[in-house]
């Protein structure tokens, strides 16, 4: 498979690496004016244009696969300067956030098959989650392709309406940062209570990794059950849960945050 990445930032580099890893593509092409990071390796077929890939005659005969990984804004822009004869047999994978796919569509020959897809920062580390949606006409052997290749930098899961996506970005998508955001909260406690900052942040971010293994490897438990296997009556997590569950205070604006960020990400996705 030969694979063409607009833009070859942080998260396209981590799918370039995974899925040439794998096994699955044998050539891998970007796009990317971006100067390399200090101390990165050169990208094999990575050009700073159109022209220049043009020239190097790399993407003769056209690409399988095209990831759009630029900046929102540039997405549709990227699409239009591509030849057409490099997509005739190309499926357009969409990683920037918020570009519908009636955008990419627009800015594609006409019967291209578009797929969104929307990942996570933890995907860097293969330890990602990725929601897609496949725009109608995407044959069932594309969807699976596309799918397996999210496999191997986490889990993906296909949704089967467009507007999901944007309840995508508002859990897992932007979710991280919650999570980051109570390590920081817990690690800050730690200290007032006495902890060394370097010690308070160890212990809040070793057990934040635990948590996430235990819910990972036990799929079958759910959440509630697993709270309640470290939570015994009248001890010490019993009285903080106590705490986080007054007033379903924290439920409650955990609730209010994440219909903020779909707000948003509905913004993005009617160009707001």
């Amino acid at each position: 498979m030969k694979v063409l990445f607009l833009g070859y930032g942080n998260m396209g580099r981590a799918l370039g690496e995974a899925w040439r890893d794998s096994g699955r593509i044998q050539t891998l092409l970007a796009i990317d004016p971006a100067p390399l990071p200090e101390g990165a390796s050169p990208v094999p077929g990575r050009h700073a244009s159109v022209q220049a890939l043009q020239s190097s005659g790399e993407a003769a005969g056209g690409v399988d696969l095209v990831v759009v990984a630029v900046k929102p804004a540039m997405a549709a822009g990227a699409l239009r300067a591509l030849p057409a004869d490099w997509l005739s047999q190309a499926v357009v994978v969409s990683v920037a956030a918020g570009v519908t796919v009636a955008t990419l569509e627009a800015a594609l020959p006409l019967g291209t098959p578009v797929i969104r897809v929307m990942p996570n920062t933890p995907a860097m580390l293969r330890a990602g989650c990725t929601g897609l949606y496949a725009a109608p006409g995407v044959d069932e052997a594309r969807r699976e392709q596309v799918g397996a290749l999210f496999a191997t930098v986490g889990s993906a899961h296909w949704v089967d309406q467009e507007s999901h996506i944007d309840l995508v970005t508002a859990i897992s998508g932007s979710g991280p940062a919650y999570y980051h955001l109570f390590s920081e909260a817990l690690a800050q406690a730690g200290v007032a209570l006495g902890l060394s900052p370097e010690l308070a942040r160890a212990l809040a971010a070793d057990t934040a990794w635990g948590a996430a293994a235990l819910q990972h490897h036990q799929p079958d438990a759910d959440f509630a059950a697993l709270r309640r296997a470290v939570t015994s009556p009248n001890g010490t997590t019993a009285a903080a849960i106590a705490v986080f569950e007054e007033g379903e205070a924290l439920r409650a604006l955990v609730k209010k945050a994440a219909e903020a960020a779909h707000r948003r990400a509905v913004e993005l996705s009617a160009g707001g």
